[in-house]
């Protein structure tokens, strides 16, 4: 009697073993086949836009000149081999980068002269119309003048300046300058006035403050296509 007793028991540690050891390997899959699932999931790409391609790629960055043209660009390609490419003469004529979820345009240094010079802007609306904001910020400080001794020359003699450019990029490929109030009466506000949509839509004053500028565009590409 006995014996049965503990075959039996045997029988039932033996299928409840056995039945933990098929839960243990099909948790063990479960867990194998998401660490699969998160291993294919690819990164969002990075990518330029040249003339007549956009290339997607990773780990991408570049170099500037002094007067702000690319020196170098370096990624990684969809095939996984690093690219490098340096000097004026074998540089693609790139017009965008978007690195780290940002986009960066390349605009003009002054939208009269748009040949001549260029910069790197952040794009702060994307649409129809397109809004670039670009500010940099030196120290500077000013000489004394001749008659004035050295010792009253102080650090207060210092100061923060900074360059800003906030464009408004067209359909038709044009830059027009946001803080210059020809640019604004002559070529934006009426442009926008174009569009019903927007004008029935719109209530404010055509400000050109960066917070109410934004919002007015924001609100055209939304009611405007």
């Amino acid at each position: 009697m006995k014996k049965i007793i503990f075959y039996v028991l045997s029988l039932i540690s033996l299928a409840g073993y056995s039945q933990n050891k098929n839960q243990q390997t099909t948790d063990l899959d479960k867990v194998f086949k998401s660490n699969l699932n998160f291993k294919s999931t690819p990164k969002k790409s990075e990518y330029f836009i040249t003339d007549s391609d956009t290339v997607f790629c990773s780990h991408l960055s570049y170099k500037l000149t002094s007067q702000s043209y690319l020196s170098e660009i370096n990624y990684v390609n969809s095939e996984n081999k690093s690219v490098i490419i340096k000097g004026s003469k074998n540089m693609p004529n790139i017009s965008t980068f978007f690195i780290n979820e940002e986009t960066i345009d390349r605009i003009p240094q002054n939208t009269n002269k748009p040949d001549k010079g260029i910069k790197w802007a952040s794009r702060v609306v994307d649409g129809k119309l397109i809004v670039n904001n670009y500010h940099s910020e030196m120290t500077v400080h000013y000489a004394p003048a001749a008659n004035i001794a050295p010792a009253t020359f102080s650090y207060s003699d210092y100061a923060t300046t900074g360059i800003t450019k906030f464009f408004i990029k067209m359909p038709n490929g044009i830059f027009y300058d946001i803080n210059d109030s020809s640019d604004r009466n002559k070529y934006i506000i009426p442009y926008l006035k174009e569009c019903d949509a927007f004008t029935s839509s719109y209530k404010g004053n055509y400000s050109k403050d960066y917070d109410s500028f934004i919002e007015t565009i924001k609100l055209y590409n939304s009611v405007c296509k």
